[in-house]
């Protein structure tokens, strides 16, 4: 079972946790002692909330749950269309699906078009374009991608 909760404040750990694991193997790779690994992510991941509340003010985050565990989180803001801010699972639930149970969730439910922007060389690109988004610009490193209400792998149910 999948379910969705609005993160309150008391949730701030977890949201971190979830931060900081996406980028354990890089971190690792660096050879950082765990002292000041931990005080760089900390910095980095609130940096990023800042920028994403710059960026998309009226955001909202939730916590994914999945069998009563809560194994990620999801970054959306929906205007005229929803923008896919971030979804980041913890290492132990990825590649079972779970994303792709939140997506599919989002697009059966959002009748809006959804856009979102990954690096050209995360592997989520693949997922993406598994469930229909289709690339609509590059940026630097990364790629905007797009997905059509009523469209699945480029063509019209």
């Amino acid at each position: 079972m999948l379910a969705l909760e609005f993160a309150c404040p008391e949730d701030a750990g977890f949201l971190f946790e979830v931060y900081a694991d996406t980028r354990r193997e890089e971190m690792e790779a660096w050879g950082w002692p765990a002292e000041e690994t931990n005080a760089f992510l900390r910095m980095q991941f609130e940096l990023q909330a800042r920028s994403y509340r710059m960026q998309f003010p009226e955001s909202v985050t939730q916590v994914i749950i999945h069998e009563g565990n809560r194994v990620g989180r999801l970054i959306v803001s929906a205007n005229d269309s929803i923008h896919l801010i971030d979804i980041s699972l913890l290492t132990a639930y990825r590649n079972k699906g779970i994303g792709t149970a939140v997506i599919t969730s989002l697009q059966q439910g959002a009748g809006l078009p959804i856009k979102l922007s990954v690096l050209e060389h995360n592997p989520a690109k693949r997922l993406y374009e598994r469930l229909g988004f289709k690339a609509i610009g590059e940026a630097s490193l990364y790629i905007s991608m797009s997905w059509q209400p009523n469209m699945r792998e480029g063509k019209r149910l």
